[in-house]
């Protein structure tokens, strides 16, 4: 039985718990306590009312709740961590847990860090001390997801002609979810060039409109929604031989295929034929114990440092093309 431990008790951290019904388990403080194999051991947040609310639900005794993350580490002998505080603490925290005595696995919440320069070393610092880096592009552990990239291996639904998307609340926040899953569906990303929209930034993050291809000569444009207007998070893959529409944050999937018109003789079109709407469910369940099982056989975790650092270079690169005008090529 593995220790983890939970830094950050905020709405991802054990707050979704609240919305278990309809997601199941999705929070951090949730799968470690669902997951076999390991043990909630100890939790902390600066908040006292999130701390005491993470506490009392998972019954952690007093002694192991920590409104000093370092002093949590330093304290209870962890094998394992979670990180789901605020963005901008991400690689210090990560630092920290990496450094710990006795660590085997980190769980980290998107984005890796804040600049590619901070998630490299990380990544660097994990390797050489043979620690699995798993990063929560959450969409990477749903069955419906993966049975969208299988189709797309297979070539069943022929060339890839173009991918159209939504998303919001910052390029590197939410906008790396959209960047990590267009990886992890058509293959690495080779340019993109972004020209500033109507979107508001996140907390200092900007949120522009992006013109992107892929290694294999992929063309997708995704564009900037005002997150203070509400939630969107699309993709729009379109082949020559159906389509696939990835709705409402992944939690339905459209599937279409190419079919005579039923208006116009001589036409045809992407006719919509399934609606999968299994969802997002017990996400972070999957994350969990996709790290348990990396960290007993020593393989790479399902989305793992790596992964985390091609998303946020594509982030950065958005960014300063945003700067410079220029399209900006990716390693």
């Amino acid at each position: 039985m593995m220790r983890a431990g939970l830094i950050g008790c905020g709405r991802i951290g054990c707050e979704f718990d609240s919305d278990a019904e309809r997601i199941g388990i999705y929070t951090h403080a949730a799968a470690w306590r669902a997951a076999e194999g390991v043990e909630l051991y100890a939790i902390a947040d600066p908040d006292p009312a999130k701390l005491a609310n993470c506490g009392e639900r998972y019954a952690i005794p007093l002694e192991r709740r920590y409104t000093d993350p370092a002093a949590m580490l330093a304290t209870e002998m962890l094998q394992l961590v979670s990180i789901a505080a605020p963005d901008r603490f991400h690689a210090g925290l990560a630092e920290q847990a990496l450094s710990t005595p006795g660590m085997r696995g980190v769980l980290l919440e998107k984005p890796l860090a804040l600049s590619v320069e901070e998630g490299a070393r990380l990544v660097e610092q994990a390797a050489a001390r043979r620690i699995a880096l798993a990063v929560n592009y959450s969409r990477r552990y749903c069955p419906a997801h993966e049975r969208v990239r299988a189709a797309l291996s297979s070539g069943s639904l022929g060339r890839i002609q173009q991918v159209g998307g939504f998303y919001g609340k910052g390029i590197r926040h939410n906008g790396s979810h959209w960047l990590d899953l267009l990886r992890h569906l058509l293959g690495p990303l080779a340019a993109l060039q972004a020209w500033s929209g109507a979107a508001a930034d996140f907390e200092g993050d900007p949120s522009p409109d992006l013109r992107i291809r892929t290694a294999q000569g992929v063309q997708a444009s995704l564009l900037a929604c005002d997150h203070q207007a509400f939630s969107l998070f699309e993709m729009d893959i379109v082949a020559e031989r159906g389509r696939i529409r990835i709705l409402e944050s992944g939690h339905r999937i459209e599937w279409y295929e190419v079919a005579d018109s039923p208006y116009y003789s001589g036409y045809r079109l992407p006719v919509l034929r399934e609606q999968d709407g299994s969802g997002m469910r017990d996400l972070l369940l999957a994350a969990v114990a996709d790290l348990r099982d990396a960290v007993h056989t020593g393989r790479q975790p399902r989305c793992n440092g790596q992964d985390g650092l091609a998303a946020l270079q594509a982030a950065e690169a958005a960014v300063r093309s945003l700067a410079s005008g220029r399209q900006e090529p990716l390693p």
